[in-house]
């Protein structure tokens, strides 16, 4: 499967005159790709750099492809199969541990590890589980009410443009746990509280793992719920959400009461969640530096063509800031669906003079990042190779 013509011909003479893209190419210094260490997990920071090339070695362009259409047994047979043969490299092994990381494979891993261990003659890289490497504690002895999983926030007024970053956050849960902080909202309307109460059932549905800070937000409620003259159900129906998802039958049952009342309606049931939503006090700005720097923003999940409001939060942060990280390394798999957002949002940064340095992305991740031309765009680091 040849799927060369998707890359940029770098070699290529430029014309005289370059507007919007191009000209945002040109305009900026062209830095190699580059690496960072394989065998540990990835860093916020302090990576050390080395320079390589970004020609790809044989099978490795194919089986990315594969993969970013969600065929990975597809991917990882051709890598097998390259691995079988004379055309062997580092780049195949890399590729293939990393196709068996995001899919959890670990038996398959680990006895990848040992065959490259002893046809490498050097030590192989190590499974690194994502989750316990960003929360203290191992397996179900953890502290409970540390806070842990993607930190998503919703800020302002929760109304009917929330719907896109709502969206966003059951695409997200269905990645794996959520922090979600809604003590930012400081104003709601029914329309918004709607969205937000279809979105928790859809979790509570789901058994998605949750952690909510949400005392900000429930107090906002109340105070909708206790005046006289407040006919909107929807407000109701959010605070009623909130505590079932987070298991506080005492109150849910009071305002059930209350609700019925009000509306002259039967009262809602309790219905016992199948994974409860813990509390959580908001993340401090301290607590959150400790995950990224200042100038990072991080990226989770699949990024493909319904990430357009992801990109829009990026571009946002990266407004006040001259250079910015975009940390790959909680996203799964990059579809080539998304490559018009991540060439127009790179080209309206480089065209408002900021530098975007990418980081933290698999194997796969940054090989189609290559075959898309993002490395033209931005500086593309890797992990290095032990």
């Amino acid at each position: 499967m040849d799927f060369s013509f998707f890359r940029k011909d770098k070699n290529k003479s430029a014309p005289a005159k370059k507007s919007g893209k191009a000209a945002a190419i040109e305009a900026i210094n062209q830095a190699p790709l580059t690496e960072e260490q394989f065998g540990s997990a990835p860093a916020h920071g302090g990576i050390d750099v080395v320079e390589t090339g970004a020609k790809l070695a044989p099978g490795i362009e194919e089986a990315a492809m594969l993969y970013a259409s969600d065929r990975a047994n597809e991917a990882i047979a051709l890598l097998k199969t390259y691995l079988a043969g004379a055309d062997a490299g580092d780049a195949q092994w890399r590729m293939l541990f990393d196709l068996y990381r995001v899919t959890r494979q670990r038996d398959a891993f680990e006895q990848l590890a040992l065959d490259y261990a002893v046809q490498c003659e050097t030590s192989p890289p190590v499974w690194v589980d994502g989750a316990a490497a960003k929360q203290p504690g191992k397996g179900i002895a953890a502290d409970a009410t540390k806070s842990s999983g993607q930190l998503f926030s919703l800020k302002g007024s929760l109304d009917e443009t929330s719907a896109d970053r709502i969206a966003l956050l059951q695409s997200a849960a269905a990645q794996g746990a959520i922090q979600l902080d809604l003590s930012g909202i400081n104003a709601i309307t029914a329309s918004g509280s709607q969205l937000l109460k279809d979105a928790l059932a859809h979790l509570q549905k789901k058994r998605a793992l949750l952690q909510i800070a949400s005392g900000a937000l429930i107090s906002l409620l109340q105070h909708h719920t206790e005046e006289a003259s407040q006919h909107e159900p929807a407000y109701w129906l959010l605070l009623l959400q909130l505590y079932q998802v987070q298991g506080k039958q005492a109150e849910f049952e009071d305002l059930a009461v209350e609700y019925a009342v009000r509306f002259e309606v039967s009262p809602p049931s309790w219905e016992t969640p199948g994974k409860l939503a813990q509390s959580i006090a908001p993340v401090a700005p301290a607590e959150a530096a400790e995950d990224a720097s200042s100038n990072g923003f991080a990226m989770h999940g699949v990024i493909n063509g319904g990430s357009a409001a992801l990109f829009d939060e990026f571009r946002a942060f990266a407004a006040t800031r001259s250079e910015v990280e975009l940390d790959l390394a909680d996203v799964q798999r990059v579809e080539f669906a998304s490559v018009n957002l991540f060439m127009d949002a790179l080209t309206s940064l480089l065209q408002a003079g900021k530098r975007v340095r990418i980081v933290g992305g698999n194997e796969m991740v940054n090989v189609v990042l290559i075959v898309m031309g993002v490395d033209q765009m931005a500086e593309v680091v890797r992990r290095k190779a032990n």
